[in-house]
């Protein structure tokens, strides 16, 4: 389903990564919390950090609580823009001395690497060596994709058209074909695994439909359409609308223009 519904380069389309001794890979999580599978080709090892997906919260508040707080300010508060950018390195060994539990893995050729759903990982390379990646969206991944399509849209990151995905699979269940894989791939679910997501499937699609049809039924003239509108001084509206308006504001850069015969 994935590749049907577009090509998303190291997503759906393999990476290859060529390491050099201390190069690393911040801490971050996969775009639209994705799985993700490296496999180290050759050359020296590569080394492992992982936070378990229940430490997540934890490992957000200890970042929260220590880090610069003209960086956290510029992201507006938000660690997971600080993390997005992929350019912040944190000692594992200060989470584990704030009581968050973090997992190692020494990687050597011929390993591969696994990471869970909405995982935090980094890591650094021991040498230089050769590795490839690809991340990868198992049915276990609708509820994690709901999560993301909720609270991330608004993050730098890749952002799937996970309701294409599920409008594809939809359409291939109501064909009588299987919704992704094939008859093996059916097989080996556990029953109530199956049923779970066919159903997270289908309530996220009626909600999502239900939404994009009250829109469609919209006032496409509104009464205020043939009003003019009022000018008032910004200090007059509401906190909201003046927040608002200063988030949303147009800052170009570099010095003012200035007009021929410009009156200062």
């Amino acid at each position: 389903m994935l590749g049907a519904a577009s090509t998303y380069e190291g997503i759906n389309t393999n990476f290859l990564y060529i390491g050099s001794r201390g190069s690393h890979f911040s801490c971050h999580v996969e775009d639209s919390l994705l799985q993700s599978t490296s496999y180290l080709q050759k050359g020296s090892n590569k080394f492992w950090f992982f936070f378990p997906a229940p430490e997540r919260p934890r490992a957000e508040r200890v970042m929260r609580e220590h880090m610069d707080p003209a960086v956290l300010a510029a992201a507006g508060g938000d660690v997971w823009e600080v993390l997005a950018v992929k350019e912040c390195l944190w000692p594992e060994t200060h989470f584990l001395a704030h009581g968050v539990r973090v997992g190692f893995h020494r990687m050597e050729t011929g390993d591969f690497v696994v990471t869970g759903y909405g995982v935090l990982h980094s890591g650094f390379n021991g040498g230089p060596n050769i590795a490839s990646a690809v991340n990868l969206a198992c049915t276990g991944w609708l509820s994690y994709a709901i999560e993301h399509s909720a609270n991330w849209r608004t993050k730098p990151t890749i952002h799937i058209p996970f309701e294409k995905l599920l409008v594809l699979a939809a359409q291939k269940l109501a064909d009588g074909e299987w919704c992704c894989g094939d008859a093996k791939t059916f097989e080996s679910w556990e029953p109530e695994e199956l049923k779970r997501d066919v159903v997270v499937m289908v309530t996220y699609l009626e909600k999502y439909l239900n939404a994009v049809l009250d829109f469609m039924d919209m006032d496409s003239q509104p009464g205020w359409r043939s009003k003019k509108p009022t000018a008032v001084a910004l200090e007059s509206a509401s906190r909201a609308v003046q927040q608002f308006i200063v988030e949303n504001a147009i800052q170009p850069d570099g010095e003012p223009l200035e007009l021929p015969n410009e009156i200062k």
